[in-house]
Parts: C-alpha cells; sequence; structure tokens
C-alpha cells in the first residue's frame, strides 16, 4: 500500500468528505482534490505532513511510500532512527504545530502603531454576508499592514457586512483579498452577481453560505457573475 493509499484508506475510514479533509488540514479543496485523483503525484512534505496529521497518520505509517520525494524521504529516515520516546515527542510536535498553523492560518494582523511595511486600499462599502451590497471601485480609504505571507499578497481589502458566513466572518470583520478572476471551488472569494457584492464560498454552480440560516446563491447562465478576488485572511485589530 502506498502514501496514497494510505491517505485514503484512513480518509473512508472516518467517513470524510474531500471538503471536510480540506478544511481540517488546511490544503485548498483543489490541491487535494488533485491529489487525491492521481493527478499531482509528488506533493510537497508539508501537504503530506498537514494529511498526515489531520488523519492521525505517523510519519512511520509512510515510510518508504513516497520514493520521489528526496525531502520527505530524508525527514522519514531520521524520524525512523528515533526511538520510541523521540517518535511520540515529534508526534506530538507535528500535531502540535499543525494546531497553531489551523488556528493562525486565516489571520494577519495591523496596527495603526506597527512600522508601515505596505498599504492597500480598504473599500468603504461593505460587501454582504447578508443579502448583497455593491462593492465600489473610488470609495476606499488607505491601511498599513505589517508584512508577512498572507499580507503580502493582499491587494485590497473589504468589509464585511451581515450574518451569513457565521461561524468563519463576522458582520464588521475586515478581509484581505487577492485579485483574481476566478477561484477554485471550496474556496472563499468576493463576487459580484447582478451588481451585488458578496463575500461566499465558491460551490461551482452556487455561491455557498455558511450559516443555515441564509440560503446559497445558486448561479445560471442568465446571471451577470464577476470574480474580484479571493479571500486570503481575516484581519484581527
Amino acid at each position: 500500500m502506498d502514501w496514497l493509499q494510505i491517505i485514503k484508506a484512513r480518509k473512508k475510514e472516518k467517513n470524510l468528505t474531500n471538503d471536510e479533509l480540506s478544511e481540517r488540514s488546511g490544503i485548498s479543496i483543489g490541491t487535494l482534490n488533485k491529489l487525491l485523483s492521481g493527478a499531482s503525484a509528488d506533493p510537497k512534505l508539508s501537504t503530506i505532513i498537514a494529511l498526515s496529521s489531520a488523519l492521525g497518520i505517523s510519519l512511520g505509517d509512510i515510510e518508504g511510500k513516497h520514493k520521489n520525494t528526496p525531502e520527505l524521504n530524508e525527514s522519514v529516515k531520521k524520524y525512523m532512527e528515533l526511538d520510541k520516546e523521540g517518535r511520540v515527542r515529534a508526534d506530538e510536535t507535528i500535531n502540535r504545530e499543525y494546531e497553531r498553523m489551523k488556528r493562525d492560518e486565516s489571520t494577519a494582523t495591523y496596527s495603526l502603531d506597527a512600522p508601515k511595511i505596505r498599504s492597500v486600499k480598504l473599500y468603504n462599502i461593505s460587501v454582504s454576508a447578508g443579502t448583497g451590497s455593491y462593492l465600489s471601485s473610488s470609495d476606499y480609504t488607505t491601511i498599513s499592514l505589517y508584512s508577512n505571507p498572507v499580507t503580502d499578497e493582499a491587494d485590497f481589502a473589504v468589509k464585511v457586512y451581515g450574518d451569513s458566513m457565521l461561524p468563519r466572518y463576522s458582520s464588521g470583520d475586515i478581509l484581505l483579498i487577492k485579485s483574481a478572476q476566478s477561484v477554485d471551488v471550496g474556496d472563499y472569494g468576493i463576487f459580484s452577481v447582478d451588481g451585488e457584492s458578496f463575500v461566499k464560498k465558491f460551490g461551482g454552480d452556487r455561491l455557498i453560505s455558511l450559516n443555515p440560516d441564509y440560503s446559497d446563491i445558486k448561479l445560471s447562465e442568465f446571471n451577470q457573475t464577476v470574480c474580484f478576488g479571493k479571500v486570503l485572511g481575516k484581519l484581527k485589530k
């Protein structure tokens, strides 16, 4: 059984959908779909570790199962040379760091008192996490951000209005956006549907609301739908 079969078997054992595994591991749904379909045969070590941690798989379980990644082979080799106590500590460290990453991955920070590394436009017309509102291209203020892997990719920011995306995004949250004309299924983005702008999870044929009190927005050829960009993270004041 190779490493991919091990991943698939544990996923089936835990009765997880691709979306659920994506949420648990922090691996984008697009990357995960390619990986599980075999379209991406040589994933990064960080990807395998994230999936293994999410599924409760030890690195020892995949020893020698991924022959094309020297980085992984070297890490697994070192892991296998550890004694029992060392392996336990290594697994605990990986799981602890994975949980830290999951807590922090969607939260970038900024402060008006922080060194001004770069500035982005914060649009004053809120995007809707409720019933919809216009995203203006001229009404904005400028905010300064700390430099980190998330903020460095941001092209602009928007403020959320409404609660249709609870618990992930709340009304008043400021989201960092990377300009894009499309996003992968399962990603969160800023969309305009017939002139009204929304922050939603892209579901292919619909824009998904996380709050069960709100209906999804079904898309059709009759809608004028535009993607403004992908949500990178949520700013925390």
